[in-house]
């Protein structure tokens, strides 16, 4: 990406009235809370919205995997194969998963962590290692985001959904920041609010200054 605001740019070149998101990752870390807040954020903002969910072996660290869509008239939550406009992943091999998603010129944001699949059978499961160069050969400008390092280092390592959702943030004007930190006071218990506003406010940051 050339700067914090292509998504904005890319709706105003091809015209688009809906905003199609895929959110990637495994049981456990957090990709449902932030598929719940970007819908919530989106209908606070006045546009319709659309939400899928697919669990899949969340419990046990298997892919979970939501589709959102939001716009000023949205009549289906099911996103094509390459008609995501942005892809956020939580993990790096669900982003290798899920890259036929998105669109040849969308946006791919992922958190840099590895968490070796659940296996689904008898023995171990092999993680990729060149993970990272598949995921970079037909999408090179994607942005590798330390989230988990990052909320790790605030006290919380399962904001690291509220790291992505601040690189989001950056990258989309349809939302005002104080709207998503609205939705966050509001998600979350109060005890935990502030770890995950700063968490929101460390990946916009980072973001920004891409």
């Amino acid at each position: 990406m050339s700067g914090t605001r292509d998504l904005n740019r890319g709706l105003e070149r091809d015209g688009a009235r809906v905003r199609n998101l895929v959110l990637a990752g495994v049981g456990g870390h957090g990709v449902l809370a932030l598929s719940r807040v970007i819908a919530e954020g989106a209908l606070a903002a006045g546009f319709d919205v659309r939400k899928s969910e697919i669990h899949g072996m969340s419990q046990r660290g298997g892919s979970v995997l939501s589709e959102v869509r939001y716009g000023s008239s949205v009549n289906s939550p099911l996103i094509p194969d390459g008609a995501a406009d942005l892809l956020i992943s939580l993990e790096l091999l669900e982003a290798l998963r899920h890259l036929h998603r998105l669109k040849t010129d969308g946006i791919l944001l992922v958190n840099e962590q590895r968490i070796t699949p659940a296996p689904a059978g008898s023995g171990p499961v092999l993680y990729p290692e060149d993970v990272l160069d598949r995921i970079l050969d037909p999408f090179p400008e994607a942005r590798i985001l330390p989230a988990h390092d990052m909320a790790t280092e605030l006290g919380e390592s399962r904001a690291a959904n509220m790291v992505m959702l601040g690189a989001f943030a950056a990258c989309t004007e349809d939302i005002p920041i104080h709207g998503w930190e609205e939705v966050i006071e509001s998600a979350f218990r109060s005890d935990l609010v502030p770890v995950n506003l700063a968490a929101f406010r460390a990946g916009l940051s980072l973001a920004s200054a891409w």
